[in-house]
């Protein structure tokens, strides 16, 4: 007789081999929060197959295709900074080692490649192998690399899996705010116990200096708006038209819907892959409406959708340039939109919405107010303005809490452009702000004898508390207008060019010192000016790195002594005499760097390897 035999559901099969030593292995390398929605979505994928061959391969595939994308080789992602500095270690170690068996130069580079790419970073690019093998084996070049690579990583898969959204962590992760925070918390502490002095003997800590400066909060969002001004100061006076325009990236940059479910159309792009295509569909728009002789300027905002995907915001005046051919056109501001829409409609031209959602442009109406009101709650909520964000699509984001640490939505937009590398504010147009900085630092008694337009540049940028605000209208006035090329400047940066001792050995710095007037050529406006040095107290407080010097007692040049290359195999150099030792040494710093910076392998004598080990 027959027992009655028992199916097993296939749900049941694959809730199974979820448990089982195959599927537990392949997991081990996902960090906790994702592990659960990662499962559900394999599950997904393996639902219509009863086979284990099948439905096995199919989510072994899937995790791991996964973790190649977003857990990079070599990184445990569950670690934190501590553990992050000791990678960095780690790695800058094995570097050093791994070039005491080198033969060659290219069997260096072959080294540092091969180890970068098994931490998941790019290997340093540079013309002198002095400079690769000098930042492969120092841990702060690695440490630097690896949050970036780490933080990019686990923010590009949370915004797959579906984090980052209106319901669940808007703009961006808890984790890379909280992140952000503690970095900042680190960043203050040190600036506020450094100090730096003077040639005149004054000292300051670096957090007093920087809070004279952009790094100031207030200072950077005054700074905007009265740029804004001055630009509108600028169109209401030549009767130019504006306009606010809205850009946007097409679906496959969007990874979540405002409802929280995930986008079928979502292509895996990271926010700054979609901002480069911003960039790059308004550079052709820029370009096609330069030929056409119409000129804009203005301001472009960016900041994240509530998946962290960016979009734009452009507050942008219109005029008609030398180049301009077409006078019979009255309505040059049509034109215009008609070109910037080609351009934004021209990427999956077909797919639902494009032309309703990708481009939004407002014409600003004088005699409803200001056009800087356009874009002033922009520039507040991207930087410390406002408590609540209310967004184009109805929704308001506001603060919320993560345990006792309060993520605020501004909070949220710096952590998002200081994760991702995206700049914010970007002026189109007009002339360099970095000019209108340098005049600040110009004395008024070099003016005695300026041409006019230097001294009403000078006397527009200066600010007198109580008395007399900076004009920036002005100042684009005696530059030559809002839309002047740079070559065409009235006055430009005076730049001096001077070869210093880095961490990493020589390097060319450029450095402004003043600016040049078109009236006057070859005369220099210099600027004032510090020389900063930092203050030692005896290993009190935070520690302050300082270029570094060739000079010590092992390698002092000897021009008279010949040079040996390095090109045979080994690197390790016998015992020699000290005329022959101080030689390989300068040869040796030459093409590596100095001796403390170079791995253990390349040092030439037994005493130096032996403090080494």
């Amino acid at each position: 007789m027959f027992s009655k035999g028992t199916t097993m559901s296939a749900r049941r099969r694959h809730e199974l081999f979820f448990e089982t030593p195959k599927f537990t292995k392949e997991i081990a390398r996902i960090p906790y929060k994702w592990r659960k929605r990662l499962m559900d979505r394999a599950f997904q994928k393996m639902a219509w197959s009863y086979w284990h061959r099948i439905y096995e391969s199919i989510a072994i595939d899937f995790v791991r295709d996964f973790a190649k994308q977003y857990v990079p080789a070599g990184i445990d992602m569950s670690q934190d900074d501590n553990d992050i500095i000791q990678t960095a270690k780690k790695a800058a170690r094995t570097v050093s080692e791994g070039l005491c068996a080198a033969r060659s130069d290219q069997h260096v580079l072959l080294i540092v490649r091969a180890i970068c790419h098994e931490y998941g970073i790019a290997a340093p690019e540079f013309e002198k192998l002095s400079d690769v093998v000098a930042r492969a084996i120092d841990h702060r070049w690695w440490r630097r690399q690896l949050r970036k690579s780490i933080g990019r990583a686990f923010e590009a898969g949370n915004i797959r899996l579906g984090y980052v959204h209106y319901r669940g962590e808007p703009y961006a992760s808890n984790e890379a705010v909280l992140s952000r925070l503690s970095q900042n918390r680190r960043n203050a502490l040190a600036m506020e116990t450094t100090l730096l002095q003077n040639e005149h003997g004054e000292q300051f800590s670096i957090a007093e200096l920087a809070e004279k400066t952009t790094a100031n909060k207030s200072i950077r969002r005054g700074e905007l708006m009265l740029r804004i001004n001055g630009f509108e100061a600028i169109a209401k006076e030549n009767g130019d038209h504006g306009i606010f325009v809205t850009w946007t990236c097409p679906s496959r940059f969007h990874a979540t819907h405002y409802n929280g479910q995930p986008n079928s159309n979502y292509s895996n792009a990271t926010p700054r892959e979609a901002n480069a295509y911003l960039c790059k569909v308004t550079s052709l728009c820029r370009s096609a409406l330069a030929r056409l002789g119409i000129g804009l300027y203005g301001f472009r905002i960016a900041e994240p959708h509530h998946d962290s995907c960016p979009h734009w915001h452009l507050l942008l005046f219109v005029r008609p340039t030398d180049k301009f051919k077409k006078h019979h056109l009255q309505d040059l501001v049509s034109r215009a939109i008609r070109i910037m829409k080609r351009y934004a409609w021209r990427s999956d031209r077909g797919e639902a919405g494009a032309f309703k959602h990708r481009l939004d442009v407002k014409r600003i109406d004088w005699s409803k107010g200001s056009a800087a009101g356009y874009i002033a709650k922009y520039v507040a909520k991207n930087i410390d303005g406002v408590e609540q964000h209310k967004t184009r699509e109805g929704y308001t984001v506001a603060a919320d809490l993560n345990g006792d640490v309060e993520l605020t939505p501004s909070m949220r937009v710096e952590t998002w452009a200081a994760r991702w590398g995206i700049r914010q504010f970007q002026q189109w147009g007009g002339a360099p702000v970095t000019v209108w900085r340098e005049l600040r630092r110009i004395k008024q008694d070099m003016m005695n004898e300026a041409p006019e337009p230097m001294r009403r540049a000078w006397d527009a940028v200066q600010k007198i508390e109580g008395i007399k605000r900076a004009d920036w209208a002005e100042y684009l006035r005696a530059q030559g207008g809002a839309i002047v090329p740079r070559k065409k400047l009235v006055i430009t940066l005076a730049k001096d060019e001077k070869t210093v001792i880095g961490r990493y050995g020589e390097t060319i710095k450029v450095t402004p010192y003043g600016v040049h007037c078109a009236a006057l050529i070859g005369v220099v406006f210099k600027s004032v000016r510090h020389t900063w040095t930092p203050v030692n107290h005896g290993g009190d407080g935070a520690v302050f790195d300082l270029p570094r010097t060739r000079v010590n007692n092992c390698t002092h040049p000897n021009s008279a002594l010949p040079e040996i290359g390095l090109n045979s195999s080994p690197f390790t150099v016998p015992d020699q005499s000290q005329v022959q030792q101080n030689t390989t040494n300068n040869a040796m710093n030459s093409r590596y760097g100095p001796q403390s910076k170079r791995p253990p392998c390349l040092v030439t004598s037994k005493s130096e390897r032996a403090i080494l080990r």
